[in-house]
């Protein structure tokens, strides 16, 4: 029987290294990445203005004969263009933006109102001539001009809602009062989409309203003398209004014409 064989000391090592090589290392697990938090801010997604149907609109007319008398030089027309100075907002509860050459403004929530100032000079006298388009507008929604708006917020509200009908109101810190209307407006289009051309002329304390060159409401109120103008939408009961003004020009007013009277001859 032969003799056990002596392995060298050198291939026993070499073999334990080799065997240890083929033992798998644990594999370090990778640290999770957390999920980003959801954003707390509130965000406003605008409609869109105008549904696919045809929009109604009639041509804009050139100032009636009623207002002809009194439009003087313009002192603002609008491009609605970034650079003109609009202040414009948005939240959970609607918004006001710059698109296709209009200002449009979107109320989503029911019984709420929202404006936006036009970038002009306070003026006291003038005539306003405004393209006011509904788009998603429910049949006592309104759409609407402020005009002679005070630092506080006190001003006239002339609205035309869906049905056709129209107002003229003052609003004060203390209260509103309605000066003229409500009454419909046979010259107005009623529905959504739809398009009016307005025009309210103020004089002191006169103030007259025409719509598509109609006159529709007149009214005398002494409050406010001078303020700025503005651009309103109202939702009612449906919780989603949104509307556009589509032009807009200030004018001053040529001096009032005074009738001349002829003493009788002696």
């Amino acid at each position: 029987m032969s003799p056990p064989v002596a392995f060298p000391q050198t291939l026993l090592l070499a073999c334990a290294l080799l065997l240890s090589g083929c033992t798998s290392a644990p594999v370090a697990s990778p640290t999770p990445t957390p999920e980003p938090l959801p954003s707390l801010t509130a965000t406003f997604t605008f409609p869109t203005l105008i549904p696919t149907a045809t929009v109604t609109s009639v041509p804009s007319p050139t100032t009636s004969p009623a207002m002809a008398v009194d439009a003087g030089p313009v002192l603002f027309q609008a491009d609605f263009s970034a650079d003109e100075g609009w202040r414009l907002s948005s939240d959970a509860d609607g918004g006001a933006s710059l698109s296709a050459g209009s200002l449009v403004i979107a109320v989503s929530r029911p019984n709420a109102s929202r404006y936006v100032i036009v970038p002009v000079p306070p003026e006291a006298d003038f005539l306003l001539e405004a393209g006011l388009r509904a788009g998603l507008c429910g049949p006592e929604d309104e759409i609407g001009i402020l005009f002679r708006v005070s630092p506080q917020e006190d001003h006239y509200r002339f609205t035309l809602d869906c049905q056709a009908e129209v107002r003229l109101t003052r609003v004060l810190e203390r209260g509103a009062a309605v000066l003229a209307g409500p009454a419909d407006a046979p010259s107005a289009i009623p529905g959504s989409p739809a398009e009016n051309q307005i025009a309210i002329l103020a004089r002191g304390e006169i103030f007259t309203v025409f719509v598509n060159g109609a006159e529709v409401l007149r009214a005398h109120d002494p409050y406010l003398t001078s303020g700025h103008f503005g651009f309103f939408v109202r939702s009612a009961g449906q919780g989603q209004t949104t509307a556009a003004l589509t032009s807009l020009t200030v004018r001053a007013l040529l001096p009032a014409v005074t009738p001349t009277v002829t003493p009788p001859s002696g």
